[in-house]
């Protein structure tokens, strides 16, 4: 076999050798290359068969097929780097699957690359291939470098000298050696860097660079959450409230963002150890780290805003959490920093580790990977900082929200829930308007005043600046408006003028500071008007606008701000209002025809309804002015009168013990369920015989409220309260009832307690866990009827006398408030608090009733005539037409729906039965219809999921 010549310095000396015969083990040509296979004479190439070996090695080995190449792409690559590149020494027991592998061309590996770190990097590296045990630490592209400017005798020289370099490396990975010799050229060997050219040795600088900027950012992170975040865990007391929050709004997710960093690092570490003084690549391993980088970036990035303005706000208003920074600042490992800056870590991170990527692809020699992976890796990089765009400025105004909301001032006493934490929360508009004639403001001498108008998601907020102690507040003029309530008018209004003061000509006065010479001057305005929509002629305002221009923005705004409100609220409704009945119960109206048949028997307005269950089939009752009617549940549901007992003001179906209790003529009548629905199936009313008189002629009864006292059923009635509890009347065990025939236990009604005596103005009764609240005269009386009457104690609430000095101001307001409104009830807000419910706004009370929250109160949008509770929230019915829901704990206002003339017809325990409402209907020929609805509970929708398919790797991606 011929054999090669040994390389003098210059590879461009080489003399001209012949092509190499066919193998006995074969041969064949590649790319303008032979493969050849047969040991290899570290001195002089291939040897001949039976030429010594010093040392011996086998493996696959490249040479080119004829020299100089023909073809020019192989003629470009044929530099001395590349030729000694391509003349590899394979270390001992490394095989190559096949030489086209080894020389195939970096394009298509790029577009096949692999996910294996290992298989990607043979492509470039002649195909040897790379695992745990096998480090390349000389061998290949490096060791061809060395061997171009030194050859094959010097090699064994610069072996040694990199070997003595690996404990530098392994004390700048360990972060033990001293700043200033964390520097490539430092632990770099001279002859080492005096081997590559001055490209090379600058690309190699950046390389340990990009190390050790990711090294630094690990330990950031990590410090981060020494330094600041276990310790605010661990601090008994807490340090900050509502400690979850917080550490949630501060530092996010910064653990994910760490956790795959420091995967790249020990990829980046072991990379640098195998390689160094010459790593040929990283680009593989960011580019594989880089396609985690959206998720965990795209939150912490969005989230940053909201972290800063959190912390900012604690800084001022908590003075340990201040300390506590002051404390942090002093660790050596912080070196100075504040927590702002190592925030800001994860934000810089990416464009800076872009701008050292573009350095070093402008270092990278052609026909290198890196020319195709780094723009791979700066597309990644790129697309997340532009995506995370629109996010930075969503938290901005969430932070701009958030800051207004905190530094508003309401009118004093009133407390407003507007939930600034809330996700959603954002700024649609905000800007200066103007005002004319305003009672109580102050304005300028023309009658103008300046305010900001902010339209957020879910409120229209009006402020004037006002700066108290130095320190600056938003002073609410209108109460907020909520965007359900918000309605637009004309925006079309001709201009009007506003006089301003123009500084005019000074005078010998004005220039010693006495006074000012003002000329008026006159400027257009453009006026539009909002309104509140239950309340339009006492909360309509005349807004002006300073062009035609904003004045059209505004509308934008508002229009816009409308849609994502409603867009909301239909996505995530807690109450829906379902229809029974629109069309069966109507009354007599001007536009019914005189000959019409519906002026003969009309069924009239509904005036009370209940919901029960007898034999498994659900029943539906109904009263109206000419009797009650019944009708079975289900899409064919037909009423048909069953009692015949015209106007019933109250009814309760008592379904365990099988009555429906009902008031009428001022009488409490007990009629079995049986009976009643017998009455259905053979469609003819019951027979009043078999009714049950509960009264005992103690007099009329004006109210019926039916709950549970003790874990016992019971009924009241009267201005003096009768408590009657029902004894017996269930279903007897061992039979099986059926609609028509249901066998029950005598049923009895016995006094529980005794009567007690309410005001003659007792509008309504409301059931707690052991005590009746009774609500008459402005105020709530607690009354419990167990109680013997000599030892029977009856609180007042809220009890306004109750309060010591210092609170006169804020108490008198709530007490005028109380004493010109209506009472409606109370109800439970939590162990310590109940919140007391007026026609106009609630207030919450301790246990015993003393004003709390510092006397606060949460007023109600609309005028309120009754109320249901569900869950933790309140309904507020209003016979204007709307229905506000509240969460009971805050006051919160979470959803309004727009019912007209809406009436709560059921006596409903709290969290218990259905919610059955009428609700005014269309006005035709047919009569005045009254639809007859029920409010229903929602629940959050829940994908199924399926644990088998995130079992399987295979279908993982098809979760959904």
């Amino acid at each position: 076999m011929s054999r090669f010549r040994k390389p003098e310095k210059q590879l461009s000396e080489w003399e001209e050798w012949s092509l190499p015969e066919q193998s006995a083990s074969g041969s064949r040509h590649v790319n303008g290359w032979s493969e050849l296979e047969g040991p290899l004479n570290t001195d002089y190439g291939l040897a001949s068969d039976g030429q010594e070996m010093s040392p011996p090695m086998r493996g696959l080995f490249a040479v080119p097929r004829e020299y100089p190449p023909q073809s020019s792409s192989l003629q470009s690559q044929w530099d001395a780097d590349s030729a000694a590149a391509f003349w590899a020494f394979p270390e001992a027991q490394v095989q190559s699957p096949t030489a086209a592998e080894h020389f195939e061309s970096p394009h298509r590996a790029l577009e096949q690359r692999p996910s294996d770190q290992s298989q990607s990097r043979a492509s470039y590296y002649g195909g040897w291939g790379e695992d745990d045990d096998d480090r390349r630490s000389v061998a290949s592209y490096r060791t061809a470098r060395v061997t171009a400017q030194y050859g094959v005798d010097d090699l064994s020289g610069q072996l040694t000298e990199l070997q003595l370099q690996q404990e530098g490396i392994e004390r700048f990975q360990e972060g033990e050696l001293p700043e200033e010799d964390e520097e490539w050229h430092k632990l770099c060997p001279e002859s080492a860097r005096e081997a590559l050219d001055k490209k090379e040795v600058q690309r190699q600088s950046v390389i340990f660079e990009v190390i050790k900027s990711e090294r630094d950012y690990v330990l950031d992170m990590q410090m981060v959450e020494q330094v600041f975040v276990h310790p605010l865990l661990s601090a008994d007391p807490p340090i900050v409230d509502e400690l979850e929050s917080f550490i949630k709004d501060v530092f996010s997710n910064i653990s994910d963002v760490e956790k795959i960093h420091e995967g790249l690092l020990a990829s980046l570490f072991e990379r640098q150890r195998g390689e160094h003084p010459v790593v040929t690549s990283i680009s593989d391993l960011v580019l594989d780290a880089s396609f985690g980088f959206p998720e965990p970036y795209d939150i912490y990035i969005k989230n940053y805003p909201i972290a800063e303005g959190r912390h900012r706000k604690e800084l001022k208003i908590n003075q340990e959490y201040s300390k506590f920074i002051q404390k942090c600042s002093q660790d050596t490992r912080i070196k100075k920093r504040d927590l702002i800056s190592l925030l800001t870590r994860p934000v810089t991170r990416l464009p800076r580790l872009s701008l050292i990527l573009e350095h070093c692809l402008k270092l990278t020699p052609p026909g290198h990977p890196d020319l195709e992976t780094i723009p791979l890796i700066l597309g990644v990089l790129e697309g997340l900082v532009k995506a995370t765009q629109p996010g930075i400025a969503a938290a901005e105004s969430k932070v701009k929200v958030r800051n207004l909301i905190e530094s508003l001032v309401f009118e004093r006493g009133e407390l407003i829930d507007l939930d600034p934490s809330d996700e959603n929360r954002s700024m649609i508009y905000q800007g200066s308007l103007a005002r004319q004639n305003v009672k109580g403001w102050e304005l300028d001498r023309h009658g103008w005043v300046d305010i900001t108008v902010s339209v957020l998601d879910h409120y229209v907020i009006m402020t004037r600046p006002e700066v108290r102690a130095g320190v600056t507040r938003n002073v609410v003029t209108s109460r907020p408006i909520p965007l359900d309530f918000l309605r637009l008018g004309s925006f079309s209004l001709p201009a009007e003028t506003r006089k301003v003061d123009d500084e005019g000509r000074t005078t010998k006065k004005s220039i010693l500071g006495i006074g000012k010479i003002f000329k008026d001057n006159s400027i257009p305005v453009y006026p539009f008007m909002i309104n509140h929509a239950s309340l339009h002629s006492k909360r309509r305002y005349t807004l002006y606008a300073s062009s035609e221009g904003i004045r059209r923005k505004w509308r934008d705004a508002f229009d816009e701000a409308m849609i994502i409100r409603r867009t909301q609220q239909d996505a995530n409704r807690l109450f829906v209002i379902e229809n029974i009945s629109d069309t069966f119960f109507r009354s007599i109206t001007t536009l019914v025809p005189a000959t019409s048949p519906l002026r003969k028997s009309p069924t009239g307005r509904l005036t009370t309804a209940a919901r029960f269950s007898v034999g498994g089939r659900s029943c539906l009752v109904a009263g109206c002015d000419s009797g009650i009617y019944l009708a079975y549940a289900g899409p064919d549901r037909k009423f048909r009168k069953v009692i015949d007992l015209a106007n019933p003001p109250a009814l309760a179906a008592l379904e365990k013990q099988g009555q429906l209790l009902v008031v009428h003529g001022g009488g409490l009548l007990a009629f079995p369920l049986d009976d009643i629905v017998k009455a259905m199936d053979i469609e003819q009313p019951v027979s009043n015989t078999i009714l049950k008189r509960l009264d005992n002629g103690d007099g009329p009864v004006t109210l019926l409220q039916v709950g549970t006292l003790n874990e016992r059923i019971k009924g009241f009635r009267q201005q003096t309260v009768h408590t009657l509890e029902p004894v017996g009347g269930q279903l007897e065990m061992g039979l099986t009832p059926t609609p028509t025939a249901a066998v029950r236990s005598p049923i009895t009604y016995r006094r529980y307690g005794t009567p007690f005596f309410v005001p003659k103005d007792a509008s309504s009764l409301t059931v707690l866990k052991r005590t009746v609240v009774v609500a008459a005269d402005h105020q709530l009386v607690v009354v419990d009827p167990n109680a013997a009457p000599n030892e029977r104690r009856v609180l007042t609430v809220p009890d306004f006398s109750a309060c010591g000095s210092g609170s006169g101001d804020a108490l008198t307001t709530l007490k005028n408030m109380a004493m010109s409104s209506t009472p409606l009830g109370v109800i439970w807000a939590s162990d310590s608090e109940r919140l007391v419910l007026y026609d106009t706004f609630g207030t919450y009370v301790s246990k015993f009733g003393y004003p709390t929250r510092n006397r606060t109160y949460v007023r109600w949008e609309t005028k309120v005539n009754s109320w249901a509770i569900r869950g933790p929230h309140i309904l507020l019915f209003s016979f204007s037409g709307w229905i506000e829901i509240r969460h009971i704990s805050t006051g919160k206002l979470v959803q309004v729906e727009e019912a007209p003339e809406v009436r709560m017809l059921q006596i409903a325990e709290p969290n218990n039965g259905a919610l059955l409402l009428a609700i005014r209907g269309k006005d035709d020929k047919d009569g005045l219809a009254d639809r007859l609805v029920e409010m229903l509970e929602t629940s959050p929708l829940e994908i199924p999921h399926s644990p088998g398919a995130s079992s399987d790797p295979q279908w993982r991606e098809w979760d959904i």
